[in-house]
């Protein structure tokens, strides 16, 4: 999903509410000031436009883009919200504290674990390092149970880890069926500790890493299509690919979409839909989303 930093950063996250013609305007105000900005919205409700910048922001200059932002735009101006985002070394947090962990039918354990493992459970070894997914956090969570409840109904033969981090969920599909998985990260570190942790697991006659900005690598093209598709990533990323994961399911096929707040969900399953999929499922725990959606076969006439 994504990579973890080595050292801990300021971060302050700026954000503003307004319609949907005014978000070019304002998001290039946060430009100005920012080290990333995202917005994301619907045609029926406001979007939300925000920049995180590691400086502290300089509120009198940014109030005043906003105003000229608003009168350009023809709105009143917006509330400019700023929360200052306590940095924390991610990765020191994990290796201190990275225990074995019961995750449905999986059990998740680090190379340091020489304990007994669950009668009946699926394990495999993952260490708390530079690429996103030990199993701790809800969206991971929320994937694996989302792959075991999937694997009681349907068979998979050719599937697509999209934004694999770890590999973690790779490797839940790979222990759930005789699957050929193709993990790909735009991070080349997410892969390589994926092709690790791969190796680590005996699983690397199963799966196969490939850096790949979304589906425009070559590999991901001539394996397609796939009958399963996970894509661990955040909610704007999978709406700008949804076309694309369309059109790399087969019939009949399924995706899991994740990284999702529970606000962005109804977002990313309506633009989902738009594209020909149907909801099947949503799982959620903490704050965070998983969507099941599946593609139809086609009908004939």
């Amino acid at each position: 999903m994504m990579t973890a930093s080595t050292a801990p950063q300021p971060l302050w996250r700026l954000e503003v509410t307004v319609p949907k013609h005014a978000v070019a305007a304002f998001e290039s105000v946060f430009e100005g000031v920012s080290v990333a900005v995202t917005s994301m919205g619907d045609d029926d409700i406001p979007w939300r436009v925000e920049g995180y910048t590691d400086s502290e922001p300089d509120t009198t200059a940014i109030e005043a883009g906003l105003a000229l932002a608003a009168d350009a735009t023809g709105i009143e101006l917006p509330t400019l919200d700023i929360e200052f985002l306590t940095p924390r070394d991610w990765l020191a947090e994990n290796m201190a504290t990275f225990a074995p962990l019961r995750l449905g039918r999986f059990f998740i354990y680090p190379s340091h674990y020489d304990g007994p493992h669950p009668a009946a459970s699926i394990p495999f070894r993952i260490d708390a390092g530079t690429a996103f997914g030990s199993g701790t956090h809800p969206t991971t969570g929320t994937c694996m149970a989302a792959l075991s409840d999937i694997a009681r109904a349907r068979t998979s033969g050719n599937a697509l880890d999209l934004g694999c981090g770890s590999g973690i969920l790779s490797f839940a599909i790979a222990k759930l069926w005789p699957a050929r998985v193709l993990a790909v990260d735009i991070d080349p570190e997410a892969v390589r500790v994926t092709r690790e942790n791969t190796r680590d697991n005996g699983l690397r006659h199963r799966i196969q890493t490939r850096v790949s900005n979304g589906y425009r690598s070559n590999i991901v093209r001539n394996r397609a299509p796939f009958d399963l598709i996970v894509a661990n990533v955040l909610a704007r990323p999978l709406v700008g690919m949804v076309q694309d994961t369309a059109g790399h399911l087969t019939p009949g096929g399924t995706v899991v979409l994740s990284g999702l707040l529970n606000r962005d969900a109804r977002w990313v399953a309506s633009r989902h839909r738009a594209a020909g999929l149907v909801f099947e499922k949503e799982w959620r725990q903490d704050g965070w989303s998983t969507l099941v959606m599946r593609k139809p076969f086609t009908r004939r006439s």
